[in-house]
């Protein structure tokens, strides 16, 4: 591990126990933040699970509803319906407050109905676009809780790599750094008990003579 060595000092090993006991803090503050994240995102796992199934569930109908539609119709004459038929849906992109959780999300406003003019139509059709319509308020909604889901999945990710820095990089460091200091102290120490020894010897032995 290259880096630069600090300098020993009994005021270092101080500084660095105390960086210790931080970010060992900091960890497991985030590594909370981390877990009950999770957990928020285990309540959302249900109901994502249910929005998601009524959602298709609906569309399912609709689909079949066209499939009858589209069976009394030529695929022709469904061209040139779309060419001059044009129903649109009114939705906006905006701040939502979900579970606690500000972010961008979809919200819903209306449908314009289409105006078939001349064109002679199945009611299968109606009933198609009735169902479609019908589940683009429940499309949102499952489409804001899958935004709520991965946000708070790219949060959990960004906590995970948070404690993975922590962990790997900076806890390590400090840790070396600190057992760097600590060994050149007790050599220091060792190093001044040996030489007042030998001047304490010398002092002695002068004072023999």
């Amino acid at each position: 591990m290259a880096f630069e060595r600090p300098i020993p000092s009994r005021l270092t090993l101080l500084r660095l126990r105390n960086q210790e006991r931080l970010y060992r803090s900091i960890k497991k503050t985030v590594e909370d933040a981390r877990n009950a994240t999770i957990q928020r995102i285990r309540a959302i796992i249900p109901k994502l699970e249910n929005a998601r199934k009524s959602v298709y569930d609906e569309l399912e109908k609709a689909s079949l509803a066209l499939k009858a539609a589209i069976s009394k119709m030529s695929i022709e004459d469904y061209g040139k319906l779309s060419e001059v038929i044009r129903p649109s849906v009114d939705v906006e992109f905006t701040d939502i407050i979900m579970e606690g959780l500000k972010f961008r999300g979809l919200e819903f406003r209306g449908v314009s109905s289409p105006n078939y003019g001349i064109f002679a139509i199945p009611p299968e059709l109606d009933s198609a676009l009735y169902g479609i319509y019908s589940n683009f308020r429940a499309i949102s909604e499952m489409m804001n809780l899958e935004s709520l889901f991965y946000t708070l999945l790219a949060r959990v990710r960004e906590y995970q790599r948070m404690v993975n820095a922590i962990d790997n990089v900076l806890l390590p460091r400090i840790v070396e750094n600190a057992r760097f200091v600590r060994l050149k102290l007790d050599e220091d120490e060792r190093e001044e008990f040996v030489r007042r020894i030998v001047i304490n010897r010398l002092l002695e032995s002068l004072g023999r003579r």
